[in-house]
């Protein structure tokens, strides 16, 4: 009875705060008793060395660029090169260097952790349990492994989602700022655009200025992200995105004294792309005339955070290839789902089984793609995943673009005649 009072009275925000907090101390306590890279390939990382391994190359590539070296050059100043906007490399002309990595990077993983806790909060306890599980996922913990510029960039992209509101011009100017600021630092933000999913004078609004800025900045910018493009390794090691299931089978056939197939340069995966956007354009247009719905995407943060993950994940997706610690931003998508799941509980009509699927597919994708040896070990079935949740995320984009672009009328209708209008509110629009 006590353990009941006490389960109920602690919320999603303290489970996952609690959580975090356990497993960073475990992994400084093993860190320090077993080692970096045991402990790490425990959690199914494949570590780098140094610790950190992302924070020291950029602040290695801004001392070097602060004496006049030039960071794009292929090893400048590093083993690996230099592969983010220039933005960063101001930090060699405030005195920063690789001596500062350590406090850099406990500083980013904090800002991560402390933002991914507003956004999980309000829900019970068992909800936080599951966001916990997420968040110290593989494919995550690669990201806090290795001090990636990534968890900077989700902190940016949550905190938009937590200022956002459409009827308040303020806390949207907010926003904006802190996508374009996140562009800044490594542009994928734009995929945030994906906000124009619902389809109302303000999210239009919103979605142009940040297209604008975005593509300002990638004008001014633009021989910077050719050199980027060029220092971005294409590869199968522990990555995602269209190119990255072909590289993998090419892998496999060569350690198997085969000849590559070659499939990834061809016109192979480009018409996959295509074929899975016409399934999920086929499925969402279907949806819509049966007056099926599923995954109707909340104006409430959740649902803001849930368009911004799902925007960078297809987002990125289509660039080729992304190492996994990118698919940190499907945490975002976390609160919406797991509101999907409550109101299932609550016996909502308008939730089906959609929902929980997609939960269990996004788990699985944050687990499924790490591994400890994942340098040298290609994984179909994470591959395949992937793909599958491209199709579903696509899917309810469109779909949920389609109920807001044919009106709140249209959708009024529809359930009027399946006897559910008294279950609407304006969350659920």
């Amino acid at each position: 009875m006590s353990f009941s009072r006490h389960g109920r009275s602690i919320g999603s925000g303290t489970a996952v705060a609690l959580g975090m907090g356990a497993a960073a101390i475990a992994l400084l306590a093993f860190g320090r008793t077993v080692g970096w890279d045991p402990t790490w390939r425990a959690f199914g990382v494949t570590p780098l060395q140094p610790p950190f391994f992302d924070m020291h190359v950029i602040n290695d590539y801004a001392a070097c660029a602060s004496k006049g070296v030039d960071a794009y050059a292929p090893h400048a100043c590093s083993g690996v090169n230099f592969n983010i906007p220039p933005t960063w490399l101001w930090l060699g002309f405030l005195g920063i260097d690789g001596a500062d990595s350590l406090w850099l990077s406990a500083a980013i993983i904090a800002i991560a952790a402390i933002v991914l806790v507003l956004l999980l909060q309000g829900r019970c306890w068992s909800h936080g349990v599951i966001a916990l599980g997420a968040a110290i996922s593989p494919s995550v913990m690669m990201g806090v492994e290795r001090a990636n510029l990534d968890l900077l960039i989700l902190a940016l992209v949550g905190l938009a989602a937590l200022m956002y509101e459409e009827k308040r011009a303020v806390r949207a100017c907010a926003a904006l700022a802190f996508l374009c600021c996140g562009v800044a630092l490594k542009l994928f933000p734009m995929f945030c655009l994906s906000l124009a999913v619902r389809f109302s004078r303000q999210t239009l609004i919103f979605a142009c200025a940040l297209a604008a800025f975005s593509l300002v900045y990638l004008d001014l910018a633009f021989k910077y992200i050719l050199l980027i493009r060029q220092n971005v390794p294409t590869t199968f090691i522990l990555s995602y995105g269209y190119k990255a299931i072909f590289l993998g089978i090419d892998h496999v056939r060569s350690e198997a004294g085969l000849n590559p197939t070659g499939l990834a340069d061809t016109w192979v995966p480009v018409s996959t792309v295509v074929a899975v956007l016409i399934c999920a354009a086929f499925v969402a247009v279907k949806s819509f005339r049966n007056r099926r719905e599923f995954c109707l995407v909340d104006t409430s943060t959740a649902g803001t955070a849930f368009l911004f993950g799902a925007g960078i994940y297809c987002g990125t997706y289509l660039l080729g290839t992304n190492f996994i610690y990118r698919l940190m931003f499907l945490l975002l998508c976390l609160p919406q789902l797991q509101d999907w799941q409550i109101r299932r509980v609550e016996d909502d009509k308008a939730v089906g089984i959609a929902e929980p699927g997609l939960l269990g597919i996004v788990l699985s994708v944050l687990w499924l793609n790490g591994n400890a040896n994942g340098h040298s070990t290609f994984l179909l079935l994470p591959q395949l995943l992937n793909w599958i949740l491209f199709f579903c995320l696509t899917a309810v984009l469109l779909s949920n673009l389609l109920r807001t672009w044919t009106g709140p009328s249209s959708r009024i209708a529809n359930l009027s005649q399946e006897g559910h209008v008294p279950q609407l509110n304006r969350r659920q629009w």
